[in-house]
């Protein structure tokens, strides 16, 4: 599926807004960022496999940043090839305001996946760990509930979906908190980063399930 104006326009309104997205292969992999005209400079949006990059700035604050969006793959061998290229890009970007989020599809212990069954893989936990590690990226704790994902029957449950933040974010931000919103058509929640000096609560938001 691709993106165009329409689709954004549906999913964000009438406001200004620019968007950039990475393509789906066949029913999933697509990704799709979004921003207000008013709020941030668009600089450049690159992608690759797994990924989609942006590089900007908050006009308010006058503060350049750079958003990765990330769907991982499910098996451990895709995982570690793309935890291995973003280490490397990251490394470009030392001492910037960096945000990696989105499905990584893998916990970082087994307190965050519950299942039906005896034994839960934690195939690629370790590798996963040593990533954020190696990337000097902040694991955030997730406030309003303890998994991002839930099984359609309720059974199984995990947290692979959150926000890892570099140390130069949190020092611009340090009241940065993530919040788990009610559960939608998806079987993922929906996570909204605050890193306002006030949290007025829950903001409104809109998915389109396709």
């Amino acid at each position: 599926m691709r993106i165009d104006n329409f689709v954004c326009s549906t999913l964000w309104g009438t406001s200004p807004h620019g968007y950039s997205f990475r393509p789906s292969v066949g029913a999933s992999g697509g990704l799709l960022i979004m921003w207000a005209k008013g709020e941030v400079n668009f600089f450049s949006s690159f992608c690759f496999d797994h990924v989609l990059e942006v590089c900007g700035r908050l006009l308010k604050s006058n503060v350049d940043f750079v958003l990765f969006n990330v769907y991982a793959p499910c098996d451990a061998r895709g995982q570690n090839v793309l935890w291995e290229s973003l280490t490397n890009i990251l490394a470009n970007f030392d001492g910037s305001n960096i945000c990696v989020c989105g499905d990584f599809n893998v916990v970082l212990g087994s307190e965050e996946r519950r299942s039906v069954t005896s034994y839960n893989s934690l195939e690629g936990v370790y590798s996963f760990n040593n990533f954020i590690e190696r990337s000097a990226l902040v694991d955030l704790p997730l406030i309003g509930r303890q998994f991002t994902w839930y099984h359609g029957d309720g059974h199984a449950m995990s947290r692979i979906d959150r926000f890892l933040l570099s140390e130069n974010w949190c020092l611009n931000w340090p009241n940065c908190i993530y919040i788990a919103q009610l559960q939608g058509l998806s079987d993922h929640f929906a996570l909204v980063l605050s890193a306002d000096e006030q949290n007025w609560g829950p903001k409104p938001f809109r998915m389109l399930k396709c």
